[in-house]
């Protein structure tokens, strides 16, 4: 057994890993604003995630007690996180690595199918990073857009691996893909389709081949997969009354009031058709591997070898890409949620960089030399497409942490704010805090405060669509339900200045205004903090009340 661990670690495969995770976990230290290297994680949704996290692991059950649209999964992962650090995303930045690293040996695994050696695929690997951080597509990291990319690469590479054998290949494959879809359903379900597509082509061949046995394994195996990642969380809504909460918010309350569009099924799809074809003509790389590179892979022999596996792979690129955006209107679209086309690239630089290699002499034996030349390279690349490390500790005192000028190390809003809060709470006393007006900043994270009101935060969605979520935090300042409230407003104005305008001060923070509140919040709260920096190229102050 031992000696079989041994080999095991001896093993290219092995070590390309070992290689491949030392250099996920130095670029996503700088990349990543989950990593210990930023002053704070100022990621709206990162927070949020974390605060209904952190709610579950206090036996507040999402959907019901606590209002968020995302699928349980994402809460259920930052509710572990929150036991690991409860402050900070030290366990998310963690995964982000292990993400990024699987990513990329995904990356060298599918170069070896495509019959690259052993040099020419890790080479291709360590360049792929460039791919999955590309800014603003990957932000503030931590979306799940980001952590589903590997899952989608797996479903890559099973097209090739069943491509190559024929369609032959072991039942656990379609367990695995039927879990990978079940948690995708339970993290955010638009993501889903390119298994959406992959399932109904095959489960068509195999119903036209009259193949029964071959169907009944491809479904029963997935049906297996899907309902272990999905059944415990049935059993704990069940068990906890949320089962109508967690289908009015996250599927209808997704689909009738979150989503931009309300106009048909089949206008929504040229909708997004026509999106989708605006984000591949907004960048020669993404034409070059999203359009260009599709085509090579589809008439390319090398590749695929059969004509139903190519249009298999270009009917699932095409399903993914269609529903990521389906129901959004031009100008209503987070850059973020089109990462997850980013899979489909992967398949087209893999075939580009091994044409590439092909026409360089490259060492056979252990080649350092290579190897080093491509990491400076890959991050050279990776800096270029991806610029946070700008709001890191390498630069103290940046606009992110604050506008003033002086050479003190200074903090964010989140954690200077976060201290006072924990500071003046008598010990033993529960923290209480409002997020008012807009979506999470952070500082439920920053100072420990577990929500005590459905809804902790706004959200995304105009006020005429849901005018219940400001009227709750409304109530909440007038009956002074809370110790603490922080709000924000565009810098230069005052709480009771700020009438909210257009009701947006950032692409990202939908703000209905703070002078409307002035008379109620002044009567029961008083200012005691207030600070100014950047948040996505806007400058914002941030104020901090506290109950009288």
């Amino acid at each position: 057994m031992l000696q079989r661990i041994r080999l095991k670690l001896r093993s290219p495969d092995c070590q390309s890993l070992g290689l491949l995770a030392i250099v996920g976990a130095f670029i996503m230290t700088f990349c990543s604003y989950t990593s210990p290297a930023f002053y704070f994680d100022t990621s709206p949704d990162n927070n949020a995630f974390f605060t209904v996290g952190k709610a579950m692991m206090h036996g507040i059950v999402p959907y019901k007690d606590i209002f968020e649209q995302k699928g349980p999964y994402v809460y259920f992962l930052h509710g572990l996180a929150y036991l690991v650090s409860s402050r900070s995303f030290l366990l998310i930045f963690l995964v982000e690595i292990a993400t990024v690293t699987v990513a990329m040996f995904l990356v060298y695994k599918l170069a070896k199918l495509l019959n690259a050696s052993e040099l020419p695929a890790l080479l291709t690997a360590l360049l792929s990073p460039l791919l999955f951080l590309y800014h603003p597509y990957y932000d503030y990291g931590d979306t799940v857009e980001f952590f589903t990319l590997p899952l989608l690469l797996s479903l890559i590479y099973l097209m090739v691996l069943l491509d190559r054998r024929d369609f032959r290949v072991s039942h656990w494959w379609y367990f695995a893909q039927g879990a990978l879809v079940g948690i995708v359903f339970l993290s955010k379900y638009t993501l889903l389709g390119a298994w959406i597509v992959f399932y109904l082509v095959i489960v068509g061949r195999l119903l036209v081949k009259r193949q029964w046995r071959q169907l009944g394994r491809v479904i029963g195996w997935s049906a297996g997969g899907f309902l272990l990642a999905t059944l415990p969380w049935l059993i704990y809504f069940l068990m906890t009354g949320a089962l109508r909460a967690f289908i009015n918010v996250y599927i209808l309350f997704n689909t009738k009031v979150y989503l931009t569009s309300s106009v048909a099924a089949f206008a929504n799809l040229v909708q997004s058709v026509t999106l989708v074809s605006q984000f591949y003509w907004g960048n020669v790389l993404f034409f070059l591997l999203g359009v260009v590179g599709t085509l090579v892979v589809i008439f390319q022999r090398g590749i695929f070898t059969t004509n139903f596996s190519r249009g298999l792979y270009l009917a699932s690129a095409l399903g993914c890409d269609l529903l990521a955006l389906y129901g959004y209107q031009a100008g209503a679209v987070y850059q973020y949620y089109q990462l997850i086309y980013f899979g489909f690239f992967v398949l087209p630089f893999v075939y580009f960089c091994q044409v590439f290699f092909s026409h360089v002499s490259l060492p056979t034996g252990d080649a350092p030399f290579p190897i080093l030349v491509t990491l400076l390279l890959s991050l050279f690349l990776v800096l270029g497409v991806n610029n946070n490390v700008t709001d890191s500790k390498i630069f103290p005192n940046n606009t992110s942490i604050t506008e003033k000028q002086t050479t003190k190390p200074q903090q964010p809003a989140q954690v200077d704010f976060g201290r006072l809060m924990r500071r003046q709470t008598p010990a033993g006393t529960r923290l209480t805090l409002l997020n008012y007006g807009s979506i999470d900043m952070g500082f439920y994270t920053a100072s420990g405060a577990v929500p005590s009101t459905y809804f902790f935060q706004n959200y995304n969605i105009p006020q005429s669509a849901a005018p219940q979520i400001l009227q709750s935090q409304r109530n909440v300042i007038r009956r002074h339900q809370v110790e603490w409230v922080v709000l924000n407003t565009p810098a230069g104005k005052t709480v009771s200045q700020w009438q909210g305008g257009s009701g947006r001060i950032t692409s990202g923070n939908l703000n209905p205004g703070t002078s409307k509140l002035t008379k109620n919040l002044k009567r029961h709260y008083r200012c005691v903090a207030q600070h100014t920096q950047v948040f996505e190229g806007v400058n914002v102050t941030y104020w901090l009340y506290q109950r009288k």
